[in-house]
């Protein structure tokens, strides 16, 4: 056995048993192949370390009850850090960051692992697992003729993070506090009334047009306190719109089966645009015998006028989910009633008393738990923004398969060739 160097240093250890315990961090080096041997632990700190399990209670109260790391680092201290080592020469107080640092490396090496890779990062990133899922829950089978009638229900949530001003730019920002990204920094120099090209004003966000800098004279007071009304502040005057702050992103649009499976997300950046929606779906089912046979969205009577010649789509039943289609689309809508109404597909219907086969309300019924991480997510980067919540939805997943299975619906996958 070849020479190794030993080296020890002093740590903290950080487990969901025993809370915070003062150790000493042992590593081996070999001094041939030139190669580290650590401890079996997750390294969230340079002399901190955390146990798998206590990892995934934070990951845990994420999902369930969408607890930030600030929160969960907390809620660590507060119940599980006694201060009986004052003087070690680390804190025993876990910090956000490191929480963080945790739910980042255990969700990496995890997804290396499903895939049988190494992971493999410097010293000193949609749903894909899920998108060809299915279940007796999101996928009716027929045995006479033998057919099947899969679905797919879309709707967008407000979760939102710091964007680029400069309308569907999805170039990140170089830091949250910017108005614009790195290479429409310039705008910085341009009024912020938006149609107007003019330079801006040394020390302003407005030119020199008088009615401009009265509106942001306006914007800035607003942010001090109210502003009283005059008697000439209510009169008619043509709509000026301005954008003295930080854009955000619009919403967060998602393909959930009727089952509960999250398939896909996309960022949509300045609006929920019919177009956008059209080529993800596209994209999504990009590869032949994906495509679902029914989608569920609640503005299809639009997007069928769009597509109606589209071959991708002609044999696609586009159909309002249930509620909207009650609630929310008038009986007067002709084109709507005849082509969007999900009880002229025989296939939607229910059996054995109940009223329609699959949950169309499975999208909103989703949205509720994604959009409870908006106060969460409202901060972070981009890159950040996405992993945060490709992983929130990872794990959901795996809550929602082995339910799923519980349940007797057999959740499956479809063998889909690459070529």
């Amino acid at each position: 056995m070849m020479m190794k160097k030993c080296e020890v240093r002093k740590a903290v250890l950080f487990t969901a048993g025993h809370g915070a315990i003062p150790v000493h961090s042992l590593h081996l080096y070999c001094e041939y192949c030139k190669v580290n041997y650590h401890h079996n632990f997750r390294v969230v700190g340079e002399h901190q370390f955390a146990e798998r399990k206590l990892i995934n209670l934070w990951i845990s109260m994420m999902l369930m009850a969408w607890t930030s790391a600030t929160n969960c680092a907390r809620i660590f201290n507060a119940s599980m850090t006694e201060d009986v080592f004052p003087d070690w020469q680390f804190s025993l107080s876990v910090t956000s960051d490191q929480v963080y640092d945790g739910f980042t490396i255990l969700s990496l090496l995890e997804d290396c692992i499903s895939q049988q890779k190494t992971l493999v990062v410097p010293h000193g990133g949609a749903s894909r697992d899920q998108l060809y899922h299915y279940c007796k829950k999101c996928t009716h089978i027929f045995e006479n003729p033998h057919r099947k009638t899969s679905v797919i229900v879309i709707d967008g949530v407000t979760v939102s993070h710091p964007c680029c001003g400069v309308p569907n730019c999805k170039t990140p920002l170089a830091n949250n506090h910017h108005r614009f990204c790195p290479g429409h920094s310039h705008m910085n120099s341009i009024c912020s009334i938006v149609g107007c090209s003019n330079p801006a004003v040394p020390g302003r966000k407005s030119c020199g047009h008088v009615d401009h800098q009265h509106i942001e004279d306006v914007h800035n007071e607003r942010r001090e306190g109210p502003v009283p009304v005059t008697p000439n502040s209510t009169a008619l005057k043509p709509r000026i719109h301005a954008q003295f702050g930080r854009c955000r992103t619009h919403n967060e649009q998602l393909f959930v089966a009727p089952c509960g499976i999250i398939v896909a997300r996309e960022t949509f950046y300045h609006a929920e645009a019919l177009y956008s929606v059209i080529e993800m779906i596209k994209r999504t089912y990009r590869l032949p015998g994906t495509m679902p046979e029914h989608i569920f969205f609640d503005n299809n009577c639009s997007i069928k006028k769009i597509v109606k010649n589209d071959p991708i789509f002609q044999k696609v039943g586009l159909t309002v989910d249930v509620f909207h289609f009650k609630c929310k689309h008038s009986i007067e809508d002709l084109f709507c009633q005849r082509n969007c109404n999900p009880s002229a597909y025989p296939e939607l219907l229910g059996e054995n008393g109940k009223a329609w086969y699959f949950n169309s309300s499975i999208a909103e019924q989703t949205n509720a738990w994604l959009g409870g991480y908006q106060s969460i997510c409202r901060e972070m980067t981009a890159h950040h923004f996405n992993f945060f919540l490709d992983e929130m939805i990872r794990h959901r997943n795996i809550v929602m398969k082995n339910k799923l299975e519980r349940e007797g619906s057999q959740p499956k996958t479809w063998i889909i060739p690459t070529v």
